[in-house]
């Protein structure tokens, strides 16, 4: 006989169950001849959910391996039960320690996470890769850059300005840089159905705003397409950095597709996109309509000769000259 305790523990834990996103990731090298990102988006075993993006700095021999060995520590920690800021904490450690080996001097990486547990989530950041919650109504970005953009921006200065800057691209915190790290954390935020966690790294944002991301997001099918359409969309708008996106989705985000509207890219979901696009069955190829039948030309017919009547003096004239010689004759009889 089954105790009391396990029928609520098990009626949580199809709850939880219940209440997974769905989720995608996408991550390109771009025009960079090296991929230094790193993207996560993980469904844990007690139920939770964590997502994230790093983006590795250090140049080809270092920077991808600032941003993975920043995921190892964070998911270890998370799965541990410590908090995002705990994790951050030790994955800062790593990637700095390993910044003391010879050709590792420098290395550091951006990192954005999200953790989600049962009805509500968190956001930590470092760095200035982002974190947006999409909703029907529109976007917002839950994390903060820490940037010299941003720095400046806060200083008064537009971001036209600061963008002019020789330093717009530098970072005014990282993950691994310096021993210790001060890690931004947001939240609790409610999950509700209806909304998605979008996180991505600078090569996409930098190329389109926060407008153009929800948009986009909202001409996709789902979560795989939104992350596939809108990577390549960002090469496309020539981002010249490496380009990462990791989304988590509730329900189904409200759509923007309008008649006659399609994706920049339109990438159609493969065989094992089930999960990430809620059992809607993929629509039916459209077959391409057969083209009419073209009339038969009529073989025309061989033209008939025509005939073509001698012209003959005109009538006009005929009768004149008969006048004429009526005229005459009478002349000649009378005269006589």
């Amino acid at each position: 006989m089954a105790s009391i305790s396990t029928v609520p523990e098990t009626l949580f834990e199809v709850s939880k169950l219940a209440n997974q996103p769905r989720l995608a990731t996408e991550s390109i090298a771009g025009q960079r001849p090296y991929q230094e990102d790193n993207v996560l988006a993980k469904s844990l075993d007690d139920g939770r959910t964590l997502v994230a993006v790093a983006d590795g700095m250090g140049g080809h021999a270092a920077g991808d391996v600032a941003s993975a060995l920043a995921m190892e520590p964070l998911v270890d920690a998370i799965e541990a039960g410590q908090s995002l800021s705990s994790a951050f904490t030790l994955a800062n450690s790593a990637v700095h320690t390993k910044s003391r080996e010879p050709g590792k001097q420098g290395m550091g990486t951006t990192l954005v996470a999200a953790l989600v547990d049962g009805g509500e989530f968190h956001v930590a950041n470092v760095g200035d890769s982002r974190c947006y919650l999409m909703t029907g109504d529109g976007i917002q970005q839950l994390s903060e850059d820490h940037s010299f953009v941003a720095e400046a921006m806060k200083r008064g200065q537009s971001e036209e300005e600061a963008l002019t800057s020789k330093f717009k691209d530098a970072l005014t915190r990282s993950i691994g840089i310096d021993e210790e790290v001060q890690v931004d954390t947001f939240g609790p935020f409610p999950v509700e159905d209806g909304t998605a966690l979008f996180l991505c790294s600078d090569g996409l944002y930098k190329v389109m705003n926060n407008d153009r991301i929800r948009s986009l997001f909202g001409l996709s099918g789902g979560p795989r397409g939104a992350a596939q359409s809108m990577v390549a969309t960002a090469f496309e708008d020539g981002s010249d950095d490496n380009i990462s996106v990791a989304i988590a989705e509730w329900g189904e985000v409200t759509r923007e597709r309008q008649m006659g509207t399609m994706p920049i890219e339109f990438v159609p979901p493969s065989a094992d996109d089930g999960a990430d696009e809620a059992g809607a069955a993929p629509a039916a190829p459209i077959a391409p309509e057969s083209p009419a039948p073209e009339a038969e030309a009529a073989t025309p017919a061989a033209a008939a000769p025509v005939a073509v009547q001698a012209a003959g003096p005109p009538m006009g004239l005929i009768l004149g000259i008969g006048v004429v010689i009526i005229t005459v004759a009478l002349y000649w009889v009378l005269g006589r």
